[in-house]
Order: structure tokens, then C-alpha cells, then sequence
């Protein structure tokens, strides 16, 4: 991608951007196709010296010169700047998940720093932090695991759900000795039985690699 401008619209940037000019091919029939026309198309970026930022994508759409294809016109998509129809870019969602990882923010907090509704960033935060729980690579490499209890709310659990949870995290060292705590699964309830059945789930290789298991001194657990 490409800046074509930059403007300052009052208590936000707007940055104009397009992609550099490459072959595109019809996603129906493969032909070459030709530009046809341009879209402008406004995204949520990441925020830039503290300000909320637009970004207005400049999109290509061409026309597939093939008579027999149905496929008509397209729009260009580049999933590494936005996913097709979302509102915030690709970076504006992985900031998001890197603040409330790393600085404990919450969604509205974030929400104002991007000037945007706490409904619009939930969105396309909960589906993000949902394709990275269904991602089994995340438990791979762990070799230290340490487990413990964690008391989530303390109101009526026929209004919150349950109150206790059992979290897993990595302990794994690094190549420096170092320990850098990732969080791995949190699951209802505290018992031997809960902490067992996540181990099952996990498979024999995972637990074959677990050499150093640091627990809560909490029986059911030690059992598991």
C-alpha cells in the first residue's frame, strides 16, 4: 500500500491510501482483468500520537473482459488490511487485542482512543479473540504448566454464571531462562475433574511435553 495524503479533519487524521498497481486476476474465471473504476472505502485504523485515525482505502474495481464469466465487476481485497466488510482494519484490531493483553485497557476505553461505539470494536474484537482460541497452535511448545484457581465475580452465578473458574497458563523458559506467563484456557468450576478433563482434551502429545507442572495446592488438581 501506498499514501496518497494525509489530512488533518479536526480531532482525527484521515490517511488516503491505495494499493500499488499489480495484476489482478477474476476470482470466478482467472482471467486478467481491467481496471475498471475506484471505490472509496473508510476504515478504523490504529490510533497515531494519541488521535483516533481514518483510513479512506482507495480501492480498484475491475472488469473481467471475459464474455462468457458471471462474474462481472470486483472490488479488490487484501485481508492484510481489512477483512471484507469489516469496519476497522486488520492493525486496528490487533492493537486492540495487544491492549487488553498486555495494558489491561477495557473495550471502552479502547473504544474512545479509536473513536468508535464499545458495540463496533466488541465485534470485530470477539472475533478475533474467537479465531485465536480455535487455534491449536497456541498450545504447542509448552513444556512448564502451571494451573490455579480464580475467583470471577461474586454476585448471584444465576445472573454471572459461575464463580470459579480454573486457568491454565505456560510457564514455558525461553532460550534466556526467562518466563513470560501466557494465559492458556480459563474453564468453569475448580475441581480435580475440571483441571483432568482439559489435560484428556489437550491429547497425549501435549501432556508427553509438560515436564514441570506448578499447581495450586489444592487437592483435586495434585489428583488430576
Amino acid at each position: 500500500m501506498r499514501v496518497l495524503d494525509v489530512t488533518d479533519d479536526q480531532d482525527r487524521l484521515v490517511v488516503r491510501v491505495e494499493s500499488v498497481p499489480d495484476v489482478a486476476g477474476c476470482p470466478v474465471c482467472g482471467v486478467v482483468a481491467h481496471a475498471h473504476d475506484r471505490d472509496e472505502v473508510g476504515l478504523v485504523d490504529a490510533p497515531s500520537f494519541g488521535r483516533p485515525v481514518r483510513l479512506v482505502w482507495v480501492k480498484r474495481r475491475y472488469l473481467c473482459p471475459e464474455p462468457d464469466c458471471v462474474g462481472g465487476t470486483f472490488v479488490e481485497r487484501n485481508d492484510a488490511v481489512a477483512a471484507p466488510r469489516a469496519l476497522l482494519t486488520t492493525r486496528a484490531v490487533r492493537w486492540a487485542v495487544q491492549q487488553l493483553r498486555r495494558e489491561h485497557a477495557s473495550i471502552a476505553g479502547l473504544a474512545r482512543q479509536l473513536g468508535v461505539d464499545w458495540n463496533t470494536l466488541w465485534r470485530a474484537v470477539h472475533t478475533r479473540l474467537d479465531a485465536l482460541a480455535g487455534d491449536p497452535a497456541r498450545f504447542e511448545g509448552v513444556t512448564m504448566l502451571g494451573v490455579d484457581e480464580h475467583v470471577w465475580h461474586h454476585v448471584d452465578q444465576r445472573v454471572r454464571g459461575p464463580k470459579m473458574l480454573t486457568g491454565m497458563v505456560d510457564l514455558t523458559r525461553d532460550e534466556n531462562g526467562q518466563v513470560k506467563a501466557r494465559l492458556l484456557d480459563l474453564v468453569p468450576g475448580r475441581s480435580g475433574a475440571v483441571y483432568g478433563d482439559w489435560l484428556t482434551r489437550r491429547g497425549k502429545r501435549f501432556r508427553a511435553d509438560v515436564q514441570v507442572a506448578t499447581l495450586d495446592p489444592f487437592h483435586g488438581y495434585k489428583n488430576a
